[in-house]
């Protein structure tokens, strides 16, 4: 699973909202929740990626997270596709969670 907290923007009002999006990587399911309406809808992680990393990443080096009996494995590996430089890491167990990263773009007008 993956959670993340923050605040969004709609177009083109600018109207603001409190999220809390979590991801369910194993069902394919996201929740988001409304914490400024008490809502919570249910959908389809939009976006599945079809391999975790591609097959011409370049492994870079791993790295632990947590503690004691309660650690998570990761990969760091460097992807370049389209002029897109990617860090990604995520962990090692197979479903391939997003644990950290950085993108830059080669040429800024993208």
């Amino acid at each position: 699973m993956v959670g993340m907290r923050g605040v969004s923007f709609t177009i083109p009002n600018q109207q603001k909202s409190n999220l809390w999006i979590i991801e369910n990587i194993k069902t394919g399911q996201t929740y988001t929740i409304d914490e400024d309406e008490k809502k919570c809808y249910k959908s389809s992680i939009p976006i599945k990626p079809v391999n975790c990393i591609p097959d011409t990443a370049t492994y870079l080096h791993s790295s632990t997270y947590g503690y004691g009996d309660k650690q998570i494995m990761a990969d760091t590996w460097y992807v370049n596709i389209d002029q897109v430089i990617n860090y990604a890491t995520v962990s090692r167990d197979g479903l391939c969670v997003p644990l950290g990263g950085h993108v830059f773009f080669t040429d800024p007008t993208v």
